[in-house]
């Protein structure tokens, strides 16, 4: 059962398979994109009320940060993504040979 309520604020919803979801006792999982865009799950809230104002919350972080800060946290999470590299990748062959 997702539920939208407004375009880009993401979904929430009860990963069970119940009956009647609205009142069962599992908890509403938060599905939104973080600032580097991702997809990101936040769960564990007992009712819709807490799942939509956690998410309004979100939405409106989202909102107030300025679009150079937005922009400047994508790229430097797209340095992080492609730069990782194991330690011994980064090393020359010459000196990972133990002859």
């Amino acid at each position: 059962m997702a539920r939208q309520l407004a375009r880009g604020m993401g979904s929430f919803f009860k990963d069970c398979g119940c009956a009647r979801p609205t009142r069962c006792p599992h908890p509403y999982t938060v599905r939104f994109r973080n600032g580097l865009g991702k997809q990101v799950e936040e769960g564990g809230f007992t009712t819709q009320d807490d799942a939509i104002e956690r998410r309004t919350q979100i939405y409106v972080e989202k909102k107030r940060t300025a679009p150079s800060v937005a922009e400047a946290r994508r790229e430097l999470g797209q340095k992080t993504v492609l730069g990782t590299a194991s330690p011994a990748a980064t090393l020359s062959p010459e000196a990972s040979c133990h002859t």
